[in-house]
C-alpha cells in the first residue's frame, strides 16, 4: 500500500488552469511563459503512460514515486501496477479525464446494540460509470472499518487498475486491484470518502460516507 500526497479531486480544476495558462502564454510576458512550463506532476500523482512507449510495458497505470531530470526537462519515476518502476518524460504522462460514478445501490449499516462487541456490521454499495461496475463493502469489526471492493468492465476485470481512497478531501491510501478486480483498504476512519479508480484512459470517482457505527 502506498501513501500518496496529491488531492485527485482538484486535478480537474488544475487541468483547466493549465489549458488556460497555455492558451494565454502567447500574449503574456516571458515570465508567464516560464510559469506555464513548470512540471505538471508531483510525487504521489496517479498517472497513465501515453503514446507508443505505453505499449512497451505490461501496465500503463502507476503512481509517481520520485522526480528526476531537470527543471527544463522534467522526468518522473513511476511505479506501475505490476510492481516495476521506470522513468518517463513529462510528455509521456497524463492524468485521464475525471468521470463521476453513479450510486445505484446503498444499504446503511444498522446501529450497534449497546454492550455488544465482536459483531460484524456491513454497508454495501454499488456504482456504475458507463461500462464499469463498482461494488463496495464497508465492514466494521471492533471499531475498525475495512473496505472491500471489486471493479469490472462489461463483466470482466480490467487488466490494470489503481485504486486510491480519499478521506475528507485528502488521499488516505493507494492500492492495486488484483486479476479479479478486487481490492482492499484497512483501518478506515469515519468521514467523507471518495474512491478514485484509475484505468487506461479513464479516472473514475465514487463518493460515499464512512459513518461511525
Amino acid at each position: 500500500m502506498v501513501i500518496s500526497n496529491s488531492i485527485p479531486e482538484l486535478d480537474a480544476i488544475s487541468n483547466v488552469e493549465n489549458v488556460n495558462n497555455e492558451a494565454s502564454s502567447s500574449v503574456q510576458s516571458g515570465h508567464s511563459r516560464k510559469w506555464s512550463k513548470m512540471p505538471r506532476f508531483e510525487i504521489g500523482d496517479r498517472v497513465e503512460i501515453v503514446g507508443e512507449v505505453g505499449n512497451q510495458f505490461p501496465s500503463s497505470i502507476g503512481i509517481i514515486t520520485a522526480t528526476e531530470g531537470t527543471f527544463a526537462l522534467p522526468k518522473f519515476r513511476v511505479r506501475l501496477t505490476d510492481g516495476t518502476e521506470s522513468a518517463f518524460w513529462d510528455s509521456q504522462l497524463e492524468v485521464p479525464p475525471l468521470i463521476f460514478a453513479d450510486m445505484i445501490y446503498d444499504t446503511h449499516v444498522s446501529p450497534v446494540p449497546p454492550g455488544i462487541r465482536g459483531s460484524i456490521y456491513e454497508h454495501h454499495m454499488r456504482f456504475i460509470s458507463r461500462e464499469f461496475d463498482i461494488h463496495v463493502k464497508l465492514t466494521r469489526l471492533d471499531e475498525r472499518t475495512t473496505l472491500h471492493g471489486q471493479l469490472s468492465a462489461n463483466g470482466v476485470a480490467p487488466k490494470s487498475s489503481l485504486v486510491t481512497l480519499l478521506l475528507n478531501r485528502g488521499p488516505l491510501a493507494t492500492t492495486v486491484a488484483d486479476s479479479y478486480g478486487e481490492f482492499k483498504v484497512e483501518q478506515i476512519p469515519s468521514g467523507d470518502a471518495m474512491l478514485e479508480i484509475l484505468v487506461p484512459s479513464r479516472r473514475i470517482v465514487a463518493a460515499f460516507d464512512v459513518s461511525p457505527v
